[in-house]
């Protein structure tokens, strides 16, 4: 897939952890891992970059999602060293599982087009490919793209925490109520 492929695949799945995070509260970290996720979803395609890399080989597979998500909690790793112990391994985790899944949604995107992607490439040349839509296919990228979105939006309004607001006919009660009466 072209990127905006990929980005519309990162977004459905990164939504699951999205409504987990937004429906306990967690706006901010919702947000920011979403961001992370859509930045590092591209990471497999630095494979055309460079002229020793075969295009879908070593960065379409597991071992490199492993990998991103190791590179992850390295960049983190100096701003959770003088953190408590349970907060550096919950950072130094979550840090791991944003740089994976990125790479994750990547291969699965691919998965889709008939070149497909081998995951566990060099230990199996075993080529997984659903053969549904070639990869340059400019409707089938902007349509997942606009599926991504959807989906983001639709978690982001299911699960965002509701503002207690009163009700129309209170707020009127409440406007009347404190009303000075009028002299005659």
């Amino acid at each position: 897939m072209f990127p905006p492929g990929h980005y519309g695949m990162a977004l459905a799945l990164y939504a699951v952890v999205g409504y987990g995070l937004l429906s306990r509260g967690y706006e901010r970290d919702a947000l920011s891992g979403g961001g992370i996720v859509l930045a590092y979803t591209l990471f497999p395609d630095l494979d055309g970059q460079f002229e020793f890399l075969v295009h879908r080989g070593v960065t379409h597979t597991l071992w490199f999602a492993l990998a991103v998500g190791v590179f992850c909690v390295l960049v983190v790793a100096s701003s959770l060293r003088h953190r408590p112990r349970r907060e550096a391994i919950r950072g130094a985790l979550w840090a791991f599982f944003l740089g994976s899944s990125a790479v994750v949604a990547h291969l699965l995107a691919d998965v889709i087009n008939p070149w497909g992607v081998m995951p566990f490439y060099p230990v199996s040349s075993a080529l997984y490919s659903l053969d549904v839509v070639r990869a340059t296919n400019d409707t089938a990228n902007y349509a997942m793209l606009a599926a991504g979105v959807g989906i983001a939006t639709v978690t982001w309004l299911a699960a965002r925490p509701r503002r207690s607001r009163p009700s129309l006919a209170r707020r009127l009660y409440r406007r009347f109520r404190d009303r000075e009466p009028v002299a005659e």
